[in-house]
């Protein structure tokens, strides 16, 4: 390849590393905004704060890779034979090059390894929440807890006693051997994909089965299951990574700071997808609800209400019939959290990042010829169902006055 052509690689990568970087930092401070709106600064989390730290690492890796790119033109101390490493001046601009490559690849990975296993931190206190009074949840948290921590200081241990002594890494002559170039590694490649995969299948593991088992409309569900699956994503990019490493590195070392900060921006965002979605949905449910009214505000006004039937007394109330819920099955709550089905009682926080409808029993009034109001039960805890009112357009000839009826808002 070309000086040219070099040059023209190495200044794209560098655009897509602050491209990455700015939409990385939109995406949490999206996070930051939905969380402050609902909550104020006093209802901010553990996995808030996790993901501020995590954000500082993000961009101190994307230094890192800018530095092998841009200052160190991708060298490193690998993809050379034994007669240039010998024929190599210590004193050149490339041996320079070369050494302080080796050095920035170092960091670089343990800057890679810290930001993935912070955000897994971000699900664990994230899931730990959410899945509150869930039943055994707490055992399969505890767990993954354990899982992250042991399967994080064992990737430590590989990036420090991999090469012994720890400063061969930047050795160029003699070959240090493969285990001592941190651009083309095997051993600390593999072992962190195989790592980073399996604390991602365990962490899906802890919502997936309580999504589906909970008693939410098939949409919704479908959604949620999408958004907790984004670790099949990260284990993509992982395996690509780690392809890409062992099979282009020596002919190009920057390969392990390409896929690292593709990686490290795929699983910032998908993070921060729980937080960020209801923002989303507020926008299109609100542009669904102004579209709704300009077509209602269009029809014919000439008709009658829908608002009570016709031989039923005022004030008239029909409960609905509680879930036939069996204990221990879940439903999702509106404070971001999964709710237990016990004699009507649930487990809250004030947290809203899921806003997820309870499924709980309610009560509809029917309101004669007027406008709909809200009814209270009599039961414990005084729910209210609003309801909605709807206009039917009639041939005023063939019906005589108007009729309310109403339903309740679910």
């Amino acid at each position: 390849m070309s000086d040219a052509a070099d040059a023209a690689a190495a200044q794209a990568f560098i655009q897509e590393v602050w491209g990455l970087q700015g939409t990385s930092y939109l995406v949490v401070a999206l996070r930051y905004y939905s969380r402050f709106s609902h909550l104020g600064w006093r209802g901010l989390q553990w996995d808030d704060a996790i993901m501020l730290f995590a954000v500082l690492v993000y961009t101190a890796e994307s230094a890192m890779a800018y530095l092998v790119v841009a200052y160190w033109k991708g060298l490193a101390n690998n993809a050379m034979t034994d007669e240039q490493r010998a024929a190599l001046d210590p004193n050149s601009q490339e041996f320079y090059l070369r050494v302080n490559g080796s050095k920035t690849h170092v960091v670089g990975l343990l800057l890679y390894t810290t930001l993935l296993w912070l955000l897994k931190a971000c699900w664990l206190v994230y899931y730990a929440r959410l899945t509150d009074g869930v039943h055994n949840m707490h055992h399969w948290i505890r767990a993954g807890v354990g899982i992250v921590a042991v399967t994080y200081v064992a990737c430590l241990l590989v990036a420090f006693l991999k090469c012994v002594p720890f400063n061969h890494q930047w050795q160029i002559n003699p070959s240090p051997g493969n285990h001592c170039m941190p651009a083309i590694s095997s051993i600390q490649t593999i072992f962190v994909m195989i790592m980073n995969s399996l604390t991602d299948f365990y962490l899906m593991a802890i919502p997936l089965p309580v999504v589906w088992k909970s008693h939410l409309p098939w949409r919704k569900k479908f959604v949620l299951l999408i958004m907790f699956s984004g670790g099949f994503l990260e284990m993509a990019f992982g395996i690509l990574r780690c392809v890409s490493i062992l099979t282009l590195g020596d002919v190009d070392p920057a390969q392990s700071g390409y896929w690292s900060v593709r990686e490290s921006f795929v699983s910032v965002v998908l993070t921060n997808m729980p937080m960020v979605y209801p923002l989303f949905r507020k926008f299109f449910e609100k542009a669904t609800s102004a579209s709704r009214s300009k077509s209602a505000s269009q029809a014919d006004s000439k008709g009658y209400r829908l608002g009570s039937v016709s031989g039923r007394g005022e004030g008239m109330v029909r409960r609905q019939k509680p879930s036939a819920s069996m204990p221990n099955d879940t439903t999702w709550g509106s404070k971001e959290n999964i709710v237990v089905e016990r004699e009507q009682t649930t487990t809250g926080s004030d947290d809203a990042s899921l806003e997820l409808p309870k499924h709980q029993p309610g009560v509809v009034a029917y309101v004669e010829g007027g406008a709909p109001r809200r009814s209270r039960s009599e039961g414990p805890g005084h729910r209210i169902v609003v309801t909605k009112e709807y206009t039917v357009t009639g041939d005023s000839h063939s019906r005589q006055g108007s009729r309310n009826y109403s339903r309740p808002d679910f």
